[in-house]
C-alpha cells in the first residue's frame, strides 16, 4: 500500500509532536507499506524546535512552504490595537484578531502550497491512503482538500482533541467556539478513519458524535524500547523528580494539583526533610519561567532547577536517572511522559484525576504514587519521603517494564493502525 503521510511536526523538526508519525513511517516500511511524507520547510519558531532528526532511512520526504505565518501577523496587529486602547484607559485580554483570522488554526498558510505538493505527490506516487497527522488542525483542511480532488480515503490521526471533550478548558469567544465545533464537524464528516491517542478521547468523540463510533479507533502513543540504549544509569546523587514539557497551565483543577506539589515540597523544606543539599525538582519545558516563579512564590527556589527545552536524548537521560517522575494529564489526553517514564523504570508522583491514567499506572507501575483531587499536600509530603526512604533503603518496585512494552511499544501501535486500515479501507 502506498500511503502519503501529511506532518507538520517530521524532522528535521524534534518536539514530541514528530515521534509519533516518525516512528509510523518507519514501521509503515517496516511491515510493507510504502511512506510518502509530506511536511514543511518553514516552521512556525515559536512553536517547533528544530534540530538535526532526519526522517527514517527509506522513506521519501519532501516539503512544502507556508506562505504565511498569521500568529506573528496577527501578534503585531493585536499589540498596536492594546497601544491605541491604552491611551483610552482600556487593556486588551485576548488577541482578538487571532479569533477572527485564524482558522482553523495558526498555521493555516501552510494550506495552499501543501495542497498543491500533495496532489502532485498523490498523482505521481500512485497513493492508495491519505494520513494527516494533527495537529496543526489546518492538516485536516489539506488532506480534506485532497480527498475532495482525488476520491482517495481519508485517515485522521488526532494526537490531541480538537475541540470535544476539552473546550471548556479554554476561555474561547462565542464565534470562535462556533467555528470549532463547524471545523470539528467537518473533519469527522470527511474521515474515513478517525484515530485517537486514548479511550477517553474516542468516547468523548461519540459521545458528541455517535455517527463516529465504527469509524474511531484508540492508538495509544506508545514509546520504542530505547532503555537497554541509554540505561540503566547511576541516579542523580540528590533525590531528583523530574517534569518534561508541558505543565498544562489550563483544564479542571491545574492550579490544585500545582499547589499541592508546591506546598508540599515547602512543607517538606519548612520541617528540615528535604533541602538543596539532598533534593531537587529538575523542570524541563517552555514554561520553565512560570516555574520559577512559583517556586520563588513558595520559597523554593533553592530545591528547583528549570531548564529550556533539550534534545531529546538528553531528557532521557535525565529521566532515567531520576527517582520520580511528575506526571500531570489534562482528561482526556494522555501525555507522553506516561510511556516514557514506565518504560525507563522511572515510577511516578501522579497528581492526575481518577479515569485511564491511572488504571495504565497502577496496572504497570506498582512503586508509583497517585495524588488525586481529594487528596492533600500532605499526601504529597508524604509520599515523597517514602519514596526517598525506599530508594535509601533499596525497596523501590520497578516498573512492569517488559509487559508494559509487549502492549505499547511504537511498533505494535503502528501494526495495529495498519491492520485497521487495511480491515476498514482495503
Amino acid at each position: 500500500m502506498n500511503i502519503l503521510m501529511i506532518c507538520y511536526y517530521y524532522p528535521p523538526i524534534t518536539d514530541v509532536g514528530s515521534k509519533r508519525s516518525v516512528a509510523f513511517s518507519k514501521y509503515f516500511k517496516k511491515h510493507g507499506w510504502n511512506p510518502f511524507v509530506l511536511s514543511v520547510k518553514n516552521p512556525d519558531r515559536i512553536y517547533c524546535s528544530m534540530g538535526k532528526d532526519v526522517p527514517p532511512e527509506g522513506v521519501p520526504t519532501e516539503y512544502s512552504y507556508s506562505i504565511i505565518n498569521p500568529y506573528w501577523l496577527v501578534g503585531k496587529m493585536n499589540g498596536a490595537l492594546a497601544r491605541v486602547l491604552k491611551l483610552f484607559g482600556h487593556k486588551v485580554m485576548r488577541n482578538n484578531f487571532y479569533d477572527l483570522v485564524c482558522y482553523p488554526d495558526h498555521f493555516l498558510g501552510w494550506i495552499p502550497l501543501t495542497t498543491i505538493k500533495g496532489l502532485k505527490m498523490l498523482r505521481k506516487n500512485n497513493i492508495d491512503v491519505i494520513y494527516v497527522s494533527c495537529t496543526p488542525f489546518s492538516g485536516a483542511v489539506i488532506g480534506i482538500l485532497l480527498k475532495r480532488l482525488t476520491g482517495k480515503p481519508l485517515v485522521l490521526d488526532f494526537r490531541d482533541p480538537f475541540y470535544a471533550g476539552i473546550s471548556s478548558y479554554f476561555d474561547v469567544p462565542r464565534i470562535r467556539r462556533a467555528a470549532n465545533s463547524w471545523f470539528e464537524n467537518k473533519f469527522l464528516q470527511h474521515a474515513d478513519l478517525l484515530f485517537v491517542t486514548s479511550e477517553e478521547t474516542r468516547q468523548a468523540y461519540i459521545k458528541e458524535y455517535p455517527w463516529i463510533a465504527e469509524r474511531a479507533f484508540t492508538i495509544y502513543n506508545g514509546f520504542d524500547p530505547v532503555y537497554p540504549a541509554i540505561g540503566p544509569k547511576k541516579k542523580f546523587d540528590k533525590f531528583t523528580i523530574i517534569y518534561t514539557g508541558n505543565y498544562y497551565t489550563f483544564g479542571p483543577n491545574h492550579q490544585v494539583y500545582t499547589d499541592l506539589f508546591f506546598k508540599a515540597l515547602a512543607r517538606l523544606k519548612s520541617a528540615g526533610d528535604i533541602s538543596a543539599e539532598n533534593f531537587r525538582f529538575r523542570f524541563f519545558g517552555q514554561d520553565y519561567v512560570l516555574i520559577e516563579e512559583i517556586a520563588g512564590r513558595y520559597g523554593i527556589k533553592d530545591l528547583v532547577k528549570a531548564h529550556s527545552r533539550v534534545p531529546y536524548q538528553e531528557l532521557l537521560d535525565s529521566i532515567t536517572r531520576s527517582h520520580l517522575m511528575l506526571l500531570r494529564i489534562v482528561k482526556p489526553m494522555i501525555s507522553t511522559k506516561l510511556y516514557e517514564g514506565i518504560s525507563l523504570n522511572v515510577p511516578f508522583l501522579a497528581t492526575i484525576p481518577h479515569g485511564e491514567v491511572e488504571q495504565i499506572i497502577r496496572e504497570f507501575s506498582p512503586g508509583s504514587y497517585i495524588v488525586t483531587e481529594e487528596d492533600t499536600c500532605l499526601v504529597v509530603a508524604d509520599a515523597i519521603k517514602d519514596a526517598m526512604d525506599k530508594y535509601k533503603n533499596n525497596r523501590m518496585h520497578d516498573n512492569l517494564v517488559k509487559e508494559f512494552l509487549n502492549q505499547f511499544t511504537r511498533e505494535n501501535m503502528t501494526r495495529k493502525l495498519m491492520q485497521i486500515v487495511a480491515e476498514k479501507l482495503m
